[in-house]
């Protein structure tokens, strides 16, 4: 497979398609704006011209743009098409042949592959975000002439000290425990700029279990969004730092499902013509949800959770599947069974819990329209569980459900499982 996306000839992959339509029946995109081309079945049509075409105009490359690489079509189609390789490999035609742009080109290749420079930017950004609206909480409005990024969009804000900023790169285990293991904690960049308390917790979390947890100063972004936009060159070399920060150590863990399943198919995406697998299966198989952790690597235990929900009010909660923990992943069981095992919590099932929120990155602040039709949805099954909260190990789905559940005036909160283990009146 990796030869064909190689040579750019997705023909052998298009003529397997029956045109049995089973993709448009489950792909969220399509389920919203009823075109044929947003489906795989369209695209597959359009990948098969894809093939030593020099002239991609914008309505060819909006079609394959338009895809939230959720996966929801994979296990529906009958010859094992694998659609997702198909789509980010036409992108990638795309790329070499027309260039990636000047706004990704900006953001990918000067300032998300120099982490230090992409870090200080950000750090300029929060100081900027105080002309966004304000929200609820820690939540800001992207107002009408930034339309291009979603306008009405709540965006949590950027962190005042970013996760890096506030860990030691070495967390040793609490002196009181036995050190079990040495794990690296792979941070990424919503956990790093937005969200660095998930970081914290799972720090803490781990070092009271003895787990010595690394940091390393040197990993950057997963490197998703730039493979994702066709961009495999920068990718590559940005997966490639990664593989070298985490040398030496026994797994390596993250908090976000989207981190996660990228740093599981750095094999699949970047081994080249007869290079020898040695250069990613070693990183690649330490590679840890933090759930899927917790329960084979852990020794899950009513124990382990002692320092959770034990002593309030039974807390109701459901749970969001995110669609690169659940279907790239195939982690489901993990997280139910550790929400399952707190005292004080129940976990409701909702309806769809599996369906896609519609963020996809930077799909959510492209096509905001589409998005929040598809959030919506998922706000509507959150809301007829009754929970006060529902939980999710994606910080990006995290963001797309704050903002539906808002505009909507629902008032569950949204939470990491991690917030669930690890209470903020914690020290």
């Amino acid at each position: 497979m990796e030869k064909i996306r190689e040579r750019g000839d997705f023909r052998e992959w298009v003529k397997k398609c029956l045109r049995c339509g089973l993709c448009t029946i489950v792909c969220p995109v399509h389920q919203v704006e009823g075109d044929e081309y947003t489906a795989a079945r369209g695209r597959n049509l359009l990948a098969g011209e894809a093939s030593g075409k020099r002239d991609f105009n914008k309505a060819f490359r909006q079609r394959f743009d338009k895809c939230l690489l959720c996966g929801s079509c994979l296990p529906q189609c009958p010859q094992g098409i694998p659609i997702d390789l198909l789509t980010i490999g036409v992108r990638e035609e795309i790329v070499r042949k027309k260039g990636v742009g000047f706004a990704k080109g900006a953001i990918f290749r000067w300032a998300m592959r120099d982490r230090r420079r992409f870090g200080k930017i950000l750090a300029w950004a929060y100081k900027l975000q105080k002309y966004l609206p304000a929200g609820e909480g820690k939540i800001r409005h992207l107002p009408a002439f930034l339309s291009g990024l979603g306008a009405g969009r709540r965006i949590p804000e950027i962190a005042p000290v970013f996760l890096r900023d506030q860990v030691r790169e070495v967390s040793v285990a609490a002196p009181v425990v036995k050190t079990r293991m040495r794990v690296g904690f792979f941070m990424g960049c919503a956990i790093d700029y937005i969200f660095p308390e998930i970081g914290r917790k799972i720090i803490r979390f781990l070092n009271r279990r003895g787990v010595e947890v690394i940091t390393p100063s040197a990993q950057g972004c997963c490197a998703l969004p730039v493979m994702g936009a066709g961009d495999m060159d920068t990718a590559r070399e940005m997966a490639l730092k990664n593989v070298a920060a985490f040398r030496d150590l026994d797994w390596v863990i993250t908090g976000c499902a989207t981190c996660g399943s990228a740093l599981k198919d750095y094999g699949t995406f970047f081994s080249k013509g007869g290079e020898s697998s040695d250069r990613w299966d070693p990183f690649v198989h330490k590679v840890r949800d933090f759930s899927e952790f917790l329960v084979r690597d852990l020794d899950l235990s009513s124990g382990l959770l002692a320092s959770g929900n034990a002593g309030g009010e039974k807390m109701k909660v459901t749970y969001h599947d995110p669609c690169h923990l659940s279907r790239y992943q195939r982690i489901t069981e993990e997280p139910r069974r550790i929400i399952s095992s707190m005292p004080g919590v129940e976990l409701i099932e909702m309806e769809g819990a599996d369906l896609c929120c519609g963020m996809g990155g930077s799909f959510g602040f492209s096509y905001y329209e589409t998005s929040r039709k598809i959030a919506d949805q998922k706000a509507m099954a959150i809301r007829e569980t009754g929970a006060e909260a529902v939980v999710t190990t994606c910080p990006g789905c995290r963001m797309q459900i704050i903002d539906s559940l808002r505009r909507q005036g629902l008032p569950q909160q949204v939470l990491h499982l991690i917030d669930l283990l690890e209470p903020d009146d914690l020290p």
